[in-house]
């Protein structure tokens, strides 16, 4: 029997960055640029979030898990924008699960950590 998703529906969309890293004086300079077919809708669940301080910094650790359609190109170097709002910028934890192996489904485990 073929695992489905308990998503009833996925409309939220998401804009896929893919990230590339160049050699600036010998330290990496990273940047995030539109993958090929950017957009994507998925069902988005959130799982909370967290605030602690660290070094007198108040960090805020907000998760989610996402499920979509299968994208052989998405890894976990990537980062989504939730609604494609770049102040929800999320980053993959983790690979992404491609369910049973059969490309269709693609679950996500994603994490915004806010520097306040």
């Amino acid at each position: 029997m073929m695992w489905k998703p308990k998503a009833q529906q996925m409309n939220t969309q998401v804009r896929i960055l893919k990230r590339s890293e160049t050699s600036v004086n010998g330290a990496p300079k990273i940047r995030f640029d539109d993958a090929e077919n950017p957009l994507e809708l998925c069902n988005w669940k959130g799982k909370g979030g967290t605030e602690s301080t660290q070094s007198g910094t108040l960090v805020v650790e907000d998760t989610a898990e996402v499920v979509m359609w299968y994208r052989a190109d998405i890894t976990q170097k990537d980062r989504l924008l939730l609604n494609d709002d770049p102040e929800l910028a999320y980053d993959i934890i983790g690979p992404p699960e491609n369910v049973e192996q059969r490309n269709m489904y693609l679950v996500l485990k994603v994490r915004r950590a806010v520097n306040t």
